[in-house]
């Protein structure tokens, strides 16, 4: 009896401190992905600077390394502090090429693999380790990690159809992608890669294929597949644009869209395929496109099929023709999966709460009658940028499963009307988009049987794409682990992981988004930007060409208008809601500018990110003033109206110093303007309208032309 009692308590006292070591190493190291499983000992773990050197078990290249491990020589003196690679075929290791057992005990480290994507991979988590180590001090539990991810294809999007970056910067990406285990970049091109057979498409400041070559070479050693992406039969503007090619729109006055039955697209396209593809060298895939074709059916050629077959019968003419080709060439096509349910008419159903059994029953007859037509060896990418639990959104992937269709998925990075900060938190005006949309997503998808997924990365607005890495980490976290943290401990984690262990996570984005969506209404009468953008295009005499010489005075009806001097007061009441929310701005902008400083100064790492959300917090800011200086004006008293009308000139000078410190800050990693031989691609997209930043600004451009008048005159 005693035994037993003496045996019972040290039996408490091992889970007890073995449960201290878990929440220890939990707790102060964050690996983003979470691993699958983490067993944690009570001897001697790993000190910082207790590797001295690798030892590579087998016919194996050591893998490109992080900056600590890196560091670390093949052969040393020392026989201790070693971190050993081999590949394992056993039962111990995970099925996956790219799981990998990782064992830290008594100062050396293991990691096993069956593949060398594995190894990879407990290499980054190892350097996630390390680094928490070096930075609190602490030495890493002897531990045990087992860890493999969900999904197979992992991909994030770089749409560069309206800027460039500079080519360090994708770099730099590309590494930091790699850190998080991504292993591809679909990489939407247009008219950004310089194409040598059709040369007028692409633009003057475009990638040159050799220079792709390289970074996609520079991809795969970090496990990294570029995946390119070429716009097909719609979303064409970026070659249809130039009246050379202007024969091959299905609509001589419309851009948007190929005639799928000129044979003329099919050259045009497939030299554009074989030069992307020869800019991503080793590539299984090449994503086609496809999506938002509504334009088709209406030309000569195509009108006749159109009224005998349906408009859908054009669209799955130019899929498999395309597929064909490119399956031919030993890639696999992906293609956006909308355009079947748009036939079928059932499309927005897959984003509303409410269902429409009667319309799904109709619907599924239609998808039946044609489901043999599609591509086999292609894959449909089913995109939803919301939580992804509405009921007809359960029907698509249930349909495309069900009849064994290669299916991907496709979330937003960004999502919301941003040119700012991204709309991409869980509470508030946006809480079914962001973060919790990606989690959730991303597990429904898992347990569909769907294995690929895309972080859209959209660029109709242009937003910094600083601004879309949160996304891009969650994506990772969640892609590789769909049950592993809760969004609470993601956003610990992500704060930890991007910019060390002092880098608190607080209501700081929350914040910023909120900034940003009263930045994107608060000066035009109603709506937003880009709804003023679409409206002013709308207006006689305007068209996409001359849209940057729009003045203000002309559409002052849609912009904000002026306080009247001679009926003070009306203007404040008539915006009081506006102003009132204006005020809670400034309040809030104190907090969260002593916040962006203050994670400035703590974080170890990315500190440019705070630089650029502090001049983005700085800019969205004038807004607010600008309208509280005008109310300021909005009185009876004639000194107070001085007073106020010389606030509103310091409002336009704070605005101008504002855009010339944003400007200076994005031109550290972008090209803030297109050369003057660049053709524009004018279209409803925001960012399409000018060709430098001051798209950003077509609103304050017009506002602040009247306002400066108002000012003089008053």
């Amino acid at each position: 009896m005693k035994f037993t009692k003496k045996f019972f308590l040290i039996w408490l006292f091992l889970i007890a401190y073995s449960t201290m070591l878990a929440n220890q190493l939990s707790d102060s190291f964050q690996i983003i992905p979470k691993p699958k499983k983490v067993e944690v000992f009570s001897e001697m773990g790993l000190e910082f600077g207790g590797l001295k050197s690798i030892q590579l078990n087998g016919d194996i290249e050591r893998p490109v390394l992080g900056d600590i491990l890196s560091l670390l020589p093949e052969e040393s003196k020392y026989s201790g502090g070693k971190l050993i690679l081999k590949i394992l075929d056993d039962d111990s290791i995970p099925e996956s090429p790219e799981g990998y057992v990782l064992i830290i005990f008594k100062g050396n480290v293991e990691i096993a693999s069956r593949g060398e994507a594995g190894l990879f991979y407990g290499c980054q988590t190892l350097e996630q380790l390390l680094e928490d180590a070096r930075e609190q001090g602490i030495p890493i539990p002897a531990s045990k990690i087992t860890d493999y991810p969900d999904y197979v294809y992992r991909s994030v999007h770089f749409d560069v159809k309206h800027h460039l970056d500079h080519i360090g910067y994708y770099y730099e990406s590309i590494d930091r992608l790699a850190r998080y285990k991504i292993n591809s970049i679909t990489w939407e091109f247009e008219d950004k890669l310089g194409y040598q057979t059709q040369p007028l498409i692409g633009a003057p400041q475009a990638i040159s294929i050799d220079e792709m070559a390289a970074l996609t070479k520079y991809a795969a050693a970090r496990n990294i597949e570029i995946t390119p992406l070429v716009q097909g039969l719609g979303h064409a503007t970026f070659i249809l644009k130039h009246q050379e090619y202007a024969y091959l729109r299905e609509q001589e006055s419309n851009r948007w869209a190929f005639c799928p039955l000129n044979e003329g697209t099919y050259q045009v396209l497939f030299d554009l395929y074989r030069e992307a593809i020869e800019a991503t060298p080793g590539s299984k895939y090449f994503h086609i496109g496809g999506d938002e074709v509504g334009q088709i059916g209406l030309c000569d050629r195509c009108k006749p099929t159109a009224d005998e077959k349906g408009k859908f019968e054009l669209n799955l003419y130019w899929l498999n023709r395309v597929s064909e080709f490119l399956i031919e060439q030993g890639r696999i096509p992906i293609f956006w999966g909308d355009m079947p349910f748009q036939y079928a008419g059932v499309w927005k159903y897959t984003r509303k709460e409410e269902d429409a059994p009667e319309l799904w029953e109709a619907a599924l007859i239609k998808l039946d009658e044609v489901i043999d037509r599609f591509p086999k060896e292609g894959i449909f990418m089913h995109w939803n940028y919301s939580t992804c639990r509405q009921p007809g959104n359960d029907r698509v992937l249930e349909w495309l499963t069900g009849n064994n269709l290669n299916t991907m998925v496709s979330i937003a990075a960004n999502s919301g009307p941003a040119a700012l900060f991204p709309f991409d938190d869980r509470t508030g005006k946006m809480s079914d988009r962001g973060l919790v949309a990606i989690q959730s997503a991303l597990q429904l998808g898992f347990k569909k049987g769907i294995d690929g997924v895309l972080s859209t990365g959209w660029d109709d607005r242009s937003p910094h794409m600083e601004t879309y890495w949160r996304g891009f980490i969650a994506t990772a976290e969640y892609s590789w682990n769909t049950e592993g943290r809760n969004l609470d401990e993601y956003q610990l984690a992500y704060m930890q992981r991007e910019f060390g262990p002092e880098a608190s996570y607080s209501d700081l984005y929350l914040q910023l988004r909120d900034a940003a969506f009263f930045w994107e209404t608060s000066l035009v009468r109603e709506g937003n930007r880009m709804e003023t953008t679409n409206a002013l295009l709308k207006l006689p005499g305007i068209h996409h060409e001359a849209f940057h010489n729009v003045k203000g005075e002309k559409y002052s009806d849609i912009i904000l208008d002026m306080p009247d001097l001679n009926n003070p007061g009306v203007w404040t009441k008539k915006y009081k809601v506006r102003l009132d929310e204006a005020e809670n701005q400034i309040a809030i902008y104190k907090s969260t500018s002593q916040q962006l400083d203050e994670l400035y100064k703590v974080s170890y790492r990315n500190h440019y990110h705070w630089k650029l959300f502090s001049v983005l917090n700085d800019f969205q800011i004038t807004a607010p003033k600008l309208l509280l200086a005008l109310k300021e004006s909005d009185v009876e008293n004639k000194l107070e109206r001085e007073e106020g009308i010389a606030s509103v000139k310091k409002a336009l000078d704070d605005f101008d110093l504002a855009w010339t410190e944003l400007k200076a800050v994005y031109g550290e990693t972008r090209y803030i303007s297109s050369p003057k031989k660049y053709v524009a691609d004018r279209y409803y997209h925001y960012a399409s309208q000018r060709e430098d930043l001051t798209w950003m600004i077509q609103v304050e451009k017009l506002l602040h032309e009247l306002v400066r008048d108002w000012a003089n005159k008053n």
